[in-house]
């Protein structure tokens, strides 16, 4: 009697700790995307992309990178402001995640040199799905694209 207590007791720490385990990786995860937006935001306004090494794999940055040199070419920077995002679908394998967003975001373009606005402030709803690896134990965004 007293083994079969101690199995039933084992076995309801091993299933807490991978539920808590997942969650904990959960809200990993949802904090790296949420450093990421903030990250290129400030990537768009200000050419500053230190935020992103931290969050984002090198490819993923020159991706960014050459965004926003090709507006700056253009003479033009992109102001934005995430008001909403809500986190529709988790999946966490291994080193690998994939998430699925619905998000709020505003934006404006600002001329370059002048830091005149070329275009007024628009709201725009993006559905987004965000592809994770984990390196040295650490979730990067990998890949983001715009899910129709």
């Amino acid at each position: 009697m007293k083994g079969l207590f101690i199995y039933c007791v084992t076995l309801l720490l091993i299933f807490y700790s991978c539920i808590s385990k997942g969650i904990d990786e959960n809200r990993e995860i949802k904090i790296v995307i949420a450093k990421y937006n903030n990250a290129i935001t400030e990537a768009y306004k200000n050419q500053f992309f230190e935020p992103l090494n931290e969050v984002a794999v090198e490819d993923e940055i020159r991706k960014i990178n050459a965004i926003v040199n090709s507006y700056i070419q253009g003479n033009q920077i992109m102001e934005s402001e995430i008001h909403k995002i809500d986190f529709r679908d988790i999946k966490a394998e291994g080193d690998k995640a994939a998430v699925n967003t619905a998000e709020d975001w505003s934006y404006r373009w600002i001329d370059y040199r002048t830091k005149q606005e070329v275009e007024p402030l628009r709201d725009i709803h993006y559905d987004m799905k965000y592809y994770l690896v984990k390196k040295d134990g650490k979730w990067l965004v990998e890949k983001v694209e715009e899910v129709k």
